[in-house]
């Protein structure tokens, strides 16, 4: 019998992800922003543009790194910045099915 010498973190969450995924991630979510744009130029729409980077950018990736919490508590090698990008990513989906399904 081999034995296996894998950490079970080691399978669950990836190690050597690129810098530049996390980059477009950031990009993406600042591009989508800008669709609040849609309800004009002026001062709403902005307003809609700020909402859209606060909620893209801050509150579901702290929220995120937040339930996450738990898990650096009992495994220290738990890395809450991808629970963050996760977040992101999340938030990031979320704007896209508002954008296509709220008018």
């Amino acid at each position: 019998m081999s034995k296996i010498s894998h950490n079970i973190s080691d399978i669950i969450f990836p190690k050597d992800l690129p810098n530049s995924l996390f980059v477009i991630l950031i990009i993406a979510c600042l591009l989508l922003g800008l669709a609040g744009l849609r309800y004009g130029t002026d001062l709403q729409g902005w307003l809609h543009v700020f909402e859209n980077w606060l909620l893209m950018l801050l509150i579901f990736p702290t929220a995120t790194a937040t339930v996450a919490l738990p898990f650096k508590y009992r495994d220290p090698s738990f890395e809450l910045k991808l629970a963050y990008y996760l977040g992101m990513f999340v938030a990031l989906l979320f704007t896209l099915a508002k954008l296509r399904y709220w008018r």
